[in-house]
């Protein structure tokens, strides 16, 4: 149970840094995920930080996707043998009120997160979560 536990705390924190799209850098290291906007783009973004209100960085430019709303949130936890360890959906939050900006470049997005970790306990095990967020691409023009 204490595996679980831990594994439980790992996956929280891996969504909550995940979900609020990381702090963008000049030189982004972080985690990458694919952005599929209404505006017709996918950006192949990177995020390196944590913080529901974090920018992440395009990786194939210089533009910066700023959240202002996060839809649901719904993660996945399983083991090698495709075993669910855990499964939790966080619910949708606004930032401040901006939650319904007023902006004619504010675009609805999905996205996915991947990534496969070690566990001590458990061996390998792998996070998949799915999501959707409100926000602008800078530069706004």
């Amino acid at each position: 149970m204490a595996a679980r536990s831990a594994l439980l705390v790992a996956g929280v924190a891996l969504t909550a840094s995940l979900t609020g799209m990381g702090v963008a850098a000049a030189d982004p290291h972080g985690q990458e995920i694919l952005i599929a906007c209404d505006n017709g783009v996918t950006y192949h973004a990177s995020i390196n930080g944590n913080g529901a209100w974090s920018p992440a960085h395009d990786l194939a430019s210089t533009k910066i996707l700023i959240p202002v709303a996060l839809g649901e949130f719904h993660g996945t936890l399983t083991d090698a043998s495709g075993t669910v360890i855990d499964e939790f959906t966080d619910p949708a939050m606004t930032k401040g009120s901006s939650g319904n900006p007023a902006r004619a470049t504010t675009t609805s997005c999905t996205f996915t997160i991947d990534d496969t970790f070690e566990d001590p306990d458990l061996g390998t095990v792998t996070f998949h979560g799915e999501g959707t967020v409100t926000g602008f691409v800078t530069p706004v023009r």
